[in-house]
């Protein structure tokens, strides 16, 4: 059970993303404690397109439109911070926090050195799965990243918007699924967005979901 006298919340982004996070992390508190239990934290919500306008990387806007939003967040009593966005963690990392967050990028590395994985293969967005942040983050702690094939990377790009948009249909989701699949066969795979996360496979060991790392987290 969460202790009490942390109070930690959650930034509220994209609709989808957002509402996955919160189902996720209520299913899973109910099943470690009671029946009817639901999990104590606080959504800040903020209109997610004052910064999906700027992202990945105009950092000069998005710091400051943060900064906005975190000493309102901290105002709260709000002492460790979930926030829903994979992206958003670059710009995360060049500001100095009043609180701890749920670092996505950390709590994978952490995860494949605890399970000695030495590579793995990015699906997320386009400018993710070509990111030299992340390919210098896990570069440096051993780690080689792989890319999916430029055919695939731009399938699972416009499959990523559907589902922001809510557009997705079965057979798409199908698709997707089995590209997972296709890439299990040759490395572990990383899920490295947060509207993937909700088709991603749920059973399947070599499909580490850094939106699930955060919530697993969260809930310690």
């Amino acid at each position: 059970m969460i202790n009490d006298s942390t109070l930690k919340g959650v930034l509220g982004l994209g609709n989808a993303s957002t509402e996955y996070y919160l189902k996720r992390i209520h299913e899973k508190y109910k099943l470690k404690n009671k029946e009817f239990s639901t999990c104590p934290l606080l959504l800040y919500q903020i209109d997610f397109q004052e910064i999906n306008l700027y992202l990945p990387d105009q950092f000069s806007v998005l710091i400051p439109k943060l900064e906005n939003y975190f000493s309102k967040i901290l105002e709260l009593g709000i002492s460790k911070l979930l926030v829903p966005n994979i992206t958003i963690h670059e710009t995360l990392d060049q500001m100095k926090l009043p609180f701890d967050i749920f670092h996505p990028v950390n709590l994978t590395l952490d995860y494949l050195k605890k399970n000695e994985i030495s590579e793995a293969t990015l699906l997320g967005t386009l400018y993710t799965m070509n990111s030299e942040y992340l390919k210098a983050k896990f570069q440096k702690e051993g780690i080689s990243l792989l890319k999916p094939a430029a055919s695939d990377q731009k399938w699972i790009d416009n499959f990523r918007k559907k589902i922001y948009n809510e557009e997705e249909s079965p057979s798409e989701i199908l698709v997707f699924q089995d590209l997972i699949k296709k890439y299990i066969v040759e490395s572990n795979v990383i899920i490295a967005c947060t509207e993937l996360s909700l088709f991603a496979l749920k059973n399947d060991s070599s499909c580490i979901d850094m939106a699930n790392l955060q919530i697993e987290e969260f809930l310690r």
